[in-house]
């Protein structure tokens, strides 16, 4: 008798075709304190649901993930300042900035696709403020949520980050 043992594969996701895409923020997951090789650093990471449907009818759903700072150089600031269109006003970062308050507000993003011997991953390379309105306003609020995705902290398998962070090492 053998006994043959295989790797369990992850499930994976469908990915959207590189180029461009309307979006909208659909959660922002505070992943915890996770070790980088710069030491253990605090992330987290924005999701997005795409305008584009898979095969299933389904939005793809993509996320970029960041460190939780909102130094001028750190890329979640300038991330930030591409999608708002402008710069932080030092009462915004004195007074903090809510990334809930994301949740709901729309982009466009240009997707790339990184490519390793186990798989392709869609990352998003860059983002833009939403097209203009008729009236020339941005569109903040252009493009909705299919209601197809639920947030990370109402799933029933919910980690508070801590937790996640340990799992993920």
């Amino acid at each position: 008798m053998s006994l043959v043992i295989k790797e369990k594969q992850k499930e994976h996701y469908p990915i959207p075709a590189e180029g461009m895409y309307n979006a909208v923020c659909v959660d922002v997951v505070d992943i915890g304190t996770v070790e980088t090789p710069w030491g253990p650093k605090e992330k987290i990471s924005i999701m997005f649901e795409l305008a584009a449907e898979d095969e299933k009818e389904n939005r793809y759903i993509v996320g970029k993930r960041f460190t939780k700072s909102l130094n001028e150089r750190s890329n979640l600031y300038e991330f930030l300042t591409k999608w708002r269109n402008r710069k932080f006003k030092p009462a915004e970062l004195k007074n903090g900035f809510d990334l809930e308050s994301l949740i709901g507000v729309s982009a466009i993003v240009y997707i790339s696709h990184n490519e390793t011997e186990e798989r392709t991953y869609a990352n998003i390379q860059s983002i833009l403020p939403p097209e203009k309105n008729d009236d020339g306003q941005p569109g903040w609020f252009n493009t909705r949520p299919s209601g197809q995705y639920t947030r990370v902290i109402e799933r029933e398998n919910y980690q508070e980050p801590e937790e996640y962070a340990e799992a993920q090492n």
